[in-house]
């Protein structure tokens, strides 16, 4: 592949699907920002000013409307539905930190119900960035996801939505319908199977990284949301237990093929902070210790040793290569026990 070619834009075309998915969303975005009650979420939350020292550690993943504006500017979202978690994002944070029934909190609930309201009609797997086009198997000028890897993931997704079990997972969920209204506030970036199908084949994904991401997020999701022990969490569970072992050697794959250096990141999304949390706590406390270790070698600030019963990672705080460094290891760490269990 020449660096010319993988550097290649195609212009948007005036009033295609980007265009118009940029407008809703940049419409959507200014009207919360005019909102009587958006005003304390117009920019970061400077915790310090506000003597907040607990904000840190309670917020793993801050967000903020003009941090959104920047990115949706700037190109950083490559699909309606990124720029929906980070919005989502903030009225998240907001119930978090803030008590319920605090005027902050309140202001977030109202916010979320009006831009639910008003994003209704904007496809969540709606493009934001323009695709480079299609690649090969041999490697093309596109930084889509291609080749063999596209239709392992396509095999795999097929066989997934084949099971008994995943019939609950196949679209999003209509909670609605179901009578959840509280579904939303706890869900904060729905996933199901039938978006992953969709994006698999609109060519949103540039990994199969990000692939097994999204479909693990459908798993964390009913296991956040339905009691243990329920039909819809013990067929998450089962879900996912399988789709871990199916993706473990595309991913190995992919880091041997190089495709991982290929697309070495320029910057770490929420997407991948977010599934190294997830991925870290099934480490045993053996690998945690290891884990430590890399961070206390490459990037000592991430660590937060106030509490001397125990170390925390602040994974917002590690730079992209510590961060690559620890995810590799912990992608090891799970492919070691993996292979113990079988």
């Amino acid at each position: 592949m020449s660096s010319k070619s993988s550097n290649k834009k195609q212009k948007v075309t005036p009033g295609g699907e980007v265009e118009r998915n940029i407008k809703a969303c940049s419409s959507v975005l200014k009207a919360l920002q005019r909102a009587p009650a958006a005003i304390a979420f117009l920019q970061p939350v400077d915790w310090k000013a506000l003597k907040l020292p607990t904000y840190p550690k309670m917020i793993k993943h801050p967000m903020d409307l003009g941090t959104v504006e920047s990115k949706l500017n700037s190109s950083k979202y490559a699909a309606v539905s990124d720029f929906l978690a980070d919005i989502n994002l903030i009225w998240a944070n907001a119930q978090t930190f803030n008590q319920e029934g605090s005027d902050i909190y309140d202001s977030a609930t109202q916010l979320s119900l009006d831009c639910e309201q008003r994003t209704r009609s904007i496809p969540p797997d709606g493009l934001l960035r323009e695709s480079s086009g299609k690649g090969s198997a041999q490697g093309g000028s596109s930084s889509n996801l291609a080749g063999d890897e596209l239709g392992q993931c396509k095999s795999l997704l097929r066989e997934l939505r084949k099971k008994n079990e995943a019939e609950a997972f196949l679209s999003p969920v209509d909670w609605k319908a179901l009578g959840i209204p509280d579904y939303p506030n706890v869900i904060k970036r729905p996933m199901d199977l039938g978006t992953v199908g969709s994006q698999l084949e609109g060519g949103h994904y540039t990994s199969v990284r990000q692939v097994a991401a999204d479909v693990d997020l459908v798993w964390t999701n009913a296991m956040t949301y339905n009691m243990d022990g329920s039909y819809i969490y013990q067929a998450a569970q089962k879900l996912k237990t399988w789709t871990d072992g199916k993706f473990t050697p595309l991913l190995g794959a992919a880091r041997q093929g190089g495709v991982d250096s290929a697309e070495q990141p320029t910057e770490l999304t929420f997407e991948m902070k977010h599934q190294l949390n997830q991925n870290a706590n099934l480490l045993s406390s053996k690998d945690l210790y290891g884990m430590v270790g890399i961070v206390e070698e490459n990037c000592k600030k991430a660590l937060d040793q106030t509490n001397p019963a125990e170390v925390e990672i602040d994974i917002d705080t590690l730079d992209l290569q510590t961060f690559l460094k620890v995810d590799k290891y912990v992608q090891d760490c799970l492919q070691r026990s993996r292979k113990k269990k079988t």
